[in-house]
């Protein structure tokens, strides 16, 4: 983990805490843990946002996980019929039942019952918590960075996947959470609403399977001359206008 912390930190340096993450499965096992913000109505989303613009601690259950698609992506609650149906997004996000119904039913979702979703900055893991995964919010030119290091050992190609909403709970937390792979994903609306993120950010997932992993393709690449922020070339002789060009009378 700390490798994953310093390798971002040195090759990527995104604006925000990389945060972590877990699905709870008993309460009771964190609760020797010092969490800063509990027992606020709160979204997956923001959440996240708090541990990664302030830093803090958060903990949400059934009760205090204010919206309906990340409180059932994340395991917390059953699938309300309303959203199974389509209904929510229906007329909203689709034009009919059965265009809503099919998206619900790509929605990335956990199928087990967890009591809590904690998050905290990664670098201020609890003691005694091991992350179930990390969710970095970036530039493009650093998701560019992220998809080189997830390719450098398998190459190949990396497959993006959205709904366009229910952004990093669906996709960056439960699709991470159920495949163990990366990912990277849009913000949804409400999370640019409610959760601060802003319209040049992307979201990455990574599992905790893959931090070594991530850390080393961020390593390899740099080391082979892959940088961020990306260095321009600058031109000799660049293209001005023959006026603000030196001509060679002017060095007489």
């Amino acid at each position: 983990m700390q490798l994953l912390l310093e390798s971002i930190r040195e090759t990527v340096n995104p604006a925000s805490q990389i945060v972590g993450v877990n699905l709870v499965e008993d309460a009771s096992t964190i609760t020797d843990c010092k969490v800063r913000v509990r027992g606020k109505r709160l979204a997956v989303c923001q959440q996240i946002a708090y541990s990664r613009f302030y830093g803090w601690s958060t903990w949400c259950d059934a009760q205090t996980s204010h919206c309906v698609l990340g409180a059932s992506n994340c395991g917390l609650i059953a699938v309300p019929q309303r959203v199974a149906s389509g209904a929510v997004n229906q007329g909203v996000y689709q034009a009919d039942q059965s265009a809503a119904v099919a998206m619900q039913e790509k929605m990335p979702r956990v199928p087990q019952r967890f009591q809590g979703v904690l998050t905290y900055p990664l670098s201020r893991t609890p003691a005694g918590v091991s992350p179930d995964l990390a969710v970095v919010y970036v530039n493009t030119a650093q998701a560019m960075r992220f998809v080189q290091a997830f390719l450098y050992h398998q190459g190949g190609e990396f497959v993006m996947r959205s709904s366009g909403d229910a952004g990093v709970c669906a996709r960056g937390v439960a699709q991470v959470y159920l495949e163990g792979q990366p990912t990277i994903e849009i913000p949804c609306l409400g999370d640019r609403r409610f959760a601060l993120a802003q319209d040049h950010e992307l979201i990455v997932g990574i599992p905790r399977t893959w931090f070594d992993r991530v850390a080393e393709g961020l390593r390899k690449t740099h080391k082979a001359g892959i940088r961020y922020p990306v260095p321009y070339q600058i031109p000799e002789s660049c293209e001005l206008p023959e006026t603000f060009t030196t001509a060679p009378d002017d060095c007489c």
